[in-house]
């Protein structure tokens, strides 16, 4: 009951935010000690580029998995092939339990066909679960937010380890902030050497 309050929440937090957006800006700005300031606008400029590269990453292997399961679908004949695949594509960004929500209509609608379209709608998505996650993902990824696919690979499996789903959901775009932070620290940290050098 209290996760469903939280939720109907969120879309009043999100309108009045955008409402009244500059005054929230001003706020934060003022709370911002003046030395820090540029540095802090790059820093967060630079956190946008990573999290909506990430979004996009994201939306282009949910999309690749609605499509090709869509058309997978229809070659062995399922019902609704659009739907169910669309529905499939939508659950992906779930990491690891979105396919398994996302495949219980699939199965649903080949239980009412026959025993052998079950078998091969698990099959179908099994195999796009695996390329998904072991090739997809890690390269789509790792392009998006231009890091390793080993280092995208730990990033979820020690976020389901600490956090669980939320975890698994927060692990790459967490890991791309502090990635942000590292780098724009290094970046700071040679300028100042340089400084000094001249």
């Amino acid at each position: 009951v209290e996760s469903i309050f939280l939720i109907l929440l969120i879309p009043f937090i999100a309108f009045y935010m955008v409402k009244d957006i500059n005054y929230l800006m001003d706020v934060f700005w003022s709370l911002v000690p003046k030395k820090w300031r540029e540095q802090t606008k790059i820093f967060i400029k630079n956190v946008d580029v990573s999290l909506g590269s990430y979004i996009r990453g994201q939306l282009i292997i949910s999309g690749l998995v609605g499509l090709v399961s869509s058309l997978l679908f229809w070659l062995i004949k399922l019902k609704y092939p659009l739907l169910l695949g669309s529905v499939l594509g939508i659950t992906n960004v779930i990491p690891y339990f979105g396919p398994i929500i996302g495949v219980i209509p699939a199965i649903f609608v080949a239980a009412t066909m026959s025993t052998k379209m079950i078998i091969f709608v698990v099959l179908i998505v099994f195999t796009l679960q695996f390329l998904e996650g072991n090739l997809l993902s890690p390269l789509i990824m790792g392009k998006s937010l231009q890091m390793h696919p080993i280092m995208i690979m730990f990033s979820i499996l020690i976020g389901g380890e600490v956090g669980g789903v939320i975890g698994l959901i927060i692990a790459v775009p967490t890991v791309a902030i502090i990635k942000t932070a590292i780098k724009q620290a290094y970046d700071q940290f040679q300028k100042r050497k340089n400084l000094e050098r001249e």
